[in-house]
């Protein structure tokens, strides 16, 4: 697997750059499946949390994925994402 590794400057573009991609991608599909919840064939939506973790993967993965199959940026893997959510989630339910 060929990874690049970026510059300070370039990690901030990315991260910047995935942040508002997720952003996006979210109000994209919330507003997508709002207005197509009522419609008879539409696709199945959720409205959990599986939903927003397939949001904020997309736009992680649109990012760092080359060519669907191989991450291209080094430090932008998910095992660091996972390692981060359960991170951040662990300040507020009491665990950490």
């Amino acid at each position: 697997m060929k990874h690049k590794e970026l510059n300070p400057e370039e990690q901030k573009k990315l991260f910047n750059k995935i942040c508002d991609d997720i952003i996006q991608k979210t109000n994209e599909y919330r507003t997508m499946f709002n207005e197509r919840e009522n419609l008879e064939g539409a696709l199945m939506f959720n409205y959990d949390l599986t939903d927003v973790g397939d949001f904020i993967g997309k736009a992680i993965g649109q990012n760092t994925c080359k060519d669907e199959k191989d991450l291209n940026i080094w430090a932008f893997d998910k095992d660091s994402f996972v390692g981060g959510f359960y991170h951040g989630y662990s300040l507020l339910d009491g665990t950490h």
